[in-house]
C-alpha cells in the first residue's frame, strides 16, 4: 500500500469507494483494484499500445501534460474522463509528471492477451517518484537526484541520503532541527520519508508520509552491500546509530516498495560528515550566489556556473557537490591544490585529457541502469565506448604523485568487458529491447539460421509477387503487410474482375481490396515465426550480456568516481588559467591575508570598466574585526563577497582570483546581507536580520569568517545603533570571528578607541564639485559622511526634491529641525 498525505488519500479513498459501488466492466474493476492500493499515483494502466488513465488521474495528467480530455461511455449519466499517451513515446510525459511532484505508477499487462481466458492479467511493475527516479529523461544529468528520510528520537534526528540513479548512499545524525535543515538544504532531495508526526516540523520540504514500521533499523542490517548474484552479507553497520540505521532503512524500504525487487547496486553506506566539511547554511549559500543567482535564479553569474567547465556528468555533479561542502582539513585542501598546479602548467596534457573526457558517458548512471536490469542496447554500447578512453586517460597520469596518482590507481582499463560488448552488440542498436537487430552475426548459430530463414522467406515473397502480377495481369497487384492482417495482397477496384478464384477477401477499403492466398499465409508463418524466434534469442543473449557486465558494478562505480575527481581538478584548472587565478596558501593559524583581490563574477560583468582590486588582512595584529563605512554603492557588499568567495574556493581546492592569498582555514561563513526568502512568510525585513543575528552570535567560533552588512535597520535610529554597538563588542570580546562589519552608524568608529582588534577603513569615494566619484577602494580610517544625497541624485531624485532633502539635512545637522514646513 502506497502512502502519503492522510486528509486527501481518505477524499480519494472515499471517492474510490463510491465508484467501486456502482456496476462496472470487468476491466474498470479490475482498474478500480488497482488504483486502490496506490490512492496518491498516477496509475499509467496499460491497454495495448497506450496507458491510459482514468477519473481524477486523467483529469489531473490531462491538464499537466496539456493532452486532450476525452470520456468513455460519453452515453452514460456519468461518463468517466479518459485520458492516454502511446507506451513507446511515454518517457517524456512520465518526465513532466516527476518534475511537477507527482508519482506515477506504471502498471503492464503480465499475461499475453492471446492466451489470457477472461481479462488480461495486469499489475504494477514500478513506481516513478520525483526522489526515485532512474532513468535519464526524467533527470537533470548535472545534478544529484537524492530521496531522504528522517527519523527523530530524543530531540536528535537520523537522516539518509540515497540516490538510486548514482548509487550514492549516506546516513547519519543531526543534533538540532537547524542542522537537519542544513544538510536537506546541501542535499536538496526531491523527496522525504518522514512519519505522521514529523511532518510539521518540515512542512516547507517535499514530504511522503511513511508508517512508522518503514522505519526499523534491524530491517536495514544485510539489506544491501553485496554485488549482483552474490550471497548478502550485512554492511558494517557498527559505527552507526540506530537513528541514522532507522533512516537508511525507511528509505531501502521505500526503493524497494517502488521498483519491485532488490536494490543490488548500493554497496556502500556512507557516514554523514565522515569527511569534515564546512555547513553552509541557506543564508550564506543564497547570498554568496553559490548555485544560482541572487534575482535571476539562474545558474549563469553564479559561482557554480563559473567554475563549471566540466566535461562529464559525474564532475558537474561531484562539483556541485564541492562547493556545498568546503574542506576543513588543510591536507585534503593541499592536496586539491597540488593537483591543480600540476594541470595549470601541463597545458597540453590538460587539453588532452578534457578532450578525452568529452567521450565518457555518465558511467554512475548508465551502471544504476545496468544494476537495476532497466539498461537496453545503445547503453551498454555507451557503456563500451566510454571505457574505451580510459587506457589513454591512464597514461597521462602514470608519472603523477599525490592525488592524481590515487586517480590513475583507481581507474582500470576494463579489457574484458569492452570485448564482450563490442563483439556481441552491433554499433548502433535499437531503442527497443524486443525488436531484435541488437546482436551481431556469428554470435549464435541458432540465431544465424533464423535470420536466414526470415531473410529467404521474404525473398519468396517479393518473387511471389512478380509471379502474381504475372498470372492475374495486374501490373499494380501488391504484397504488403501489417500487424493486424499479417501479408497480404492488395488489389485496386478497377481490377476486381481479374481476382484469381483461390484468392480471398480480408478487408474492403475505399479503392481497394485486400486477399490473402493459403501459400501466402504458409510463407508468412515462416518468416514471421522465424523472426519470433529469433527476436526472443536476441532478447535471451542481451540479458545474459547485461547479467554479466552487471556483476562488475562496483570495479565501474570506483572508476566513475576517480574520472568526477578528475573531472573536477581539470575543471578548476582551466578556469584558473583562463581568470588569471592563483594557488592559495592553506594554514592552520587563524589569518586571512589577500593581496589585490577580485570578486570571480563582478570582474567578469564589468566589460567597460577595469575590477578594481583590494587588498585585506584579517588575524590579531591586523585586526579581527574591520569596521567599513562608506556610502551605498561605492563597493562595500562586493568586497565583502569577495572575502568570502576566496576563501570558500581555497577550501574547495580551486585556485582563487588574487596576486596572493593566504588562507587560515575557516569553520563557517556566515552572511547577515539584506533580507532573505523569509519575507514571503510573513516575517519583516528586520525580523529576518535579528533572527539571521542570532544564529550567528550562536554558532560563530573564533574560526568562522562573518560578513555583516547594514545590521540595525528597520527600527528607530537609537535602537538599530544600540543593536549594531552591542553585536560588534560581542563578536570582538567573546567570539572573536574574523569579521567584516558594514556599516552607516558612523558612531562605531569610536569602538576602534577601546577594542584593540577593531580596525576602521572606509571604501573611498572623491568629492568633485558637488559630484561624487566611487573609486572602490578600501582604505584604512572611518568616515562620517554617507552621500546619502548624492546616491539619491544619481538614482534620479526629481530636483525639488533633492532640494528640499538637503534643507532639512542643514536644519537637523544644526540642531534647528523643529517642524514640517
Amino acid at each position: 500500500m502506497f502512502t502519503g498525505d492522510r486528509h486527501a488519500l481518505r477524499a480519494r479513498d472515499d471517492k474510490l469507494e463510491k465508484i467501486m459501488r456502482s456496476e462496472q466492466t470487468p476491466m474498470m474493476e479490475q482498474y478500480l483494484r488497482i488504483k486502490a492500493d496506490y490512492p496518491d499515483t498516477i496509475l499509467f494502466y496499460r491497454l495495448g499500445d497506450f496507458y491510459e488513465m482514468f477519473f481524477d488521474d486523467a483529469i489531473e495528467a490531462a491538464k499537466l501534460l496539456e493532452i486532450t480530455l476525452t470520456t468513455r461511455n460519453k452515453n452514460d449519466p456519468e461518463p468517466v474522463p479518459l485520458c492516454g499517451v502511446p507506451y513507446h513515446a511515454a518517457e517524456p510525459y512520465i518526465a513532466k509528471l516527476i518534475q511537477s511532484g507527482k508519482k506515477v505508477a506504471i502498471c503492464e499487462q503480465v499475461e499475453d492477451p492471446e492466451i489470457a481466458k477472461g481479462i488480461v492479467k495486469r499489475e504494477v511493475v514500478r513506481i516513478i517518484t520525483p526522489g526515485v527516479v532512474l532513468d535519464g529523461d526524467r533527470l537533470d544529468a548535472k545534478s544529484d537526484n537524492y530521496l531522504a528520510a528522517v527519523v527523530k528520537t530524543d530531540d536528535q534526528f537520523g537522516v539518509a541520503f540515497v540516490d538510486i540513479s548514482t548509487g550514492h548512499f549516506v546516513a547519519g545524525e543531526c543534533h538540532s532541527l537547524e542542522a537537519l535543515k542544513e544538510e536537506l538544504l546541501r542535499y536538496e532531495p526531491r523527496e522525504i520519508l518522514v512519519s505522521q508526526y514529523l511532518a510539521p516540523l518540515l512542512s516547507s520540504f517535499p514530504l511522503t508520509i511513511r508508517n512508522k514500521e518503514d522505519f526499523a533499523p534491524e530491517h536495514f542490517v544485510g539489506a544491501c552491500g553485496t554485488r549482483p548474484g552474490e550471497p548478502r552479507s550485512p554492511l558494517h553497520v557498527q559505527s552507526f546509530s540506530s537513528r541514522a540505521l532507522a533512516a537508511a532503512a525507511g528509505a531501502l524500504s521505500y526503493l524497494k516498495e517502488t521498483q519491485r525487487r532488490e536494490i543490488d547496486h548500493l554497496f556502500s553506506l556512507e557516514e554523514l560528515g565522515a569527511h569534515k566539511t564546512m555547513r553552509l547554511d541557506e543564508s550564506t549559500k543564497r547570498n554568496l550566489e553559490l548555485l544560482e543567482t541572487l534575482r535571476e535564479r539562474e545558474r549563469e553569474g553564479s559561482l557554480l556556473g563559473l567554475l563549471d567547465h566540466t566535461k562529464t556528468a559525474m564532475g558537474a555533479r561531484l562539483l556541485r557537490s564541492w562547493i556545498l561542502s568546503p574542506l576543513l582539513e588543510s591536507e585534503e585542501m593541499n592536496a586539491r591544490l597540488f593537483a591543480v598546479s600540476h594541470f595549470v602548467s601541463a597545458s597540453l596534457d590538460r587539453e588532452r585529457l578534457r578532450t578525452l573526457l568529452q567521450n565518457v558517458y555518465d558511467l554512475e548512471r548508465l551502471m544504476s541502469k545496468i544494476a537495476m536490469r532497466t539498461a537496453n542496447a545503445r547503453d551498454l554500447v555507451a557503456l563500451a565506448s566510454s571505457l574505451k578512453v580510459l587506457p589513454e586517460i591512464k597514461k597521462f597520469l602514470s608519472s603523477c604523485s599525490g592525488m592524481l596518482f590515487e586517480i590513475h590507481h583507481d581507474l582500470e582499463e576494463f579489457e574484458d568487458i569492452v570485448p564482450l560488448i563490442e563483439n556481441t552488440l552491433v554499433e548502433h542498436p535499437p531503442f527497443l529491447l524486443r525488436e531484435g537487430a541488437m546482436i551481431k552475426s556469428g554470435i549464435s548459430a541458432e540465431l544465424d539460421e533464423l535470420r536466414q530463414i526470415a531473410h529467404s522467406g521474404k525473398d519468396v515473397i517479393a518473387r511471389m509477387e512478380t509471379q502474381e502480377k504475372e498470372r492475374t495481369g495486374i501490373s499494380s497487384l501488391k504484397i504488403k503487410y501489417n500487424k493486424i492482417f499479417g501479408y497480404f495482397i492488395e488489389v485496386t477496384h478497377v481490377h476486381r474482375e481479374k481476382i484469381p478464384a483461390d484468392y480471398i477477401r480480408k478487408q474492403t477499403l475505399v479503392s481497394s481490396e485486400r486477399y490473402i492466398t493459403p501459400m501466402l499465409k504458409e510463407y508468412e508463418e515462416k518468416v514471421l515465426g522465424s523472426e519470433e524466434k529469433g527476436c526472443a534469442l536476441e532478447y535471451g543473449l542481451f540479458l545474459e550480456l547485461r547479467e554479466s557486465i552487471a556483476k562488475e558494478t562496483p570495479r565501474i562505480f570506483k572508476t566513475a568516481r576517480a574520472l568526477a575527481i578528475l573531472d573536477v581538478l581539470l575543471s578548476f584548472a582551466y578556469t584558473a588559467v583562463d581568470h588569471r587565478y592563483i594557488c592559495p596558501e592553506i594554514s592552520d593559524d587563524e589569518k586571512l591575508f589577500i593581496e589585490e583581490g577580485r570578486h570571480p563574477i563582478v570582474e567578469l560583468l564589468r566589460h567597460k570598466e577595469r575590477f578594481i582590486p583590494n587588498d585585506l588582512h584579517l588575524g590579531n595584529d591586523a585586526g579581527r574585526l574591520l569596521m567599513i563605512t562608506g556610502p551605498n554603492m561605492a563597493g562595500k557588499s562586493t568586497i565583502m563577497r569577495q572575502t568570502a568567495l576566496i576563501v570558500l574556493m581555497a577550501q574547495i581546492g580551486s585556485f582563487v582570483p588574487a596576486k596572493r592569498a593566504e588562507i587560515g582555514i575557516v569553520d563557517r561563513i556566515f552572511t547577515r546581507v539584506g533580507a532573505s526568502d523569509a519575507l514571503s512568510l510573513g516575517q519583516s525585513t528586520f525580523m529576518v536580520e535579528m533572527a539571521e543575528t542570532a544564529v550567528i552570535l550562536k554558532e560563530a567560533t573564533s574560526r568562522s569568517l562573518i560578513l555583516i552588512d547594514e545590521i540595525g535597520r528597520g527600527t528607530s535610529t537609537f535602537d538599530g545603533l544600540a543593536i549594531a554597538w552591542a553585536v560588534a563588542e560581542e563578536l570582538h570580546d567573546h567570539i572573536r570571528s574574523r569579521t567584516l562589519f558594514a556599516t552607516h552608524y558612523h558612531e562605531l568608529i569610536e569602538l576602534a578607541r577601546t577594542k584593540p582588534f577593531i580596525r576602521n577603513f572606509h571604501v573611498a569615494v572623491k568629492d568633485i564639485g558637488g559630484e561624487i566619484l566611487f573609486l572602490r577602494k578600501l582604505i584604512p580610517g572611518g568616515i562620517s559622511h554617507s552621500y546619502g544625497l548624492h546616491v539619491a541624485k544619481l538614482a534620479g531624485f526629481p530636483e525639488s526634491v533633492l532640494t528640499r532633502a538637503r534643507g532639512v539635512l542643514t536644519q537637523l545637522e544644526t540642531g534647528q529641525f523643529t517642524r514640517a514646513e
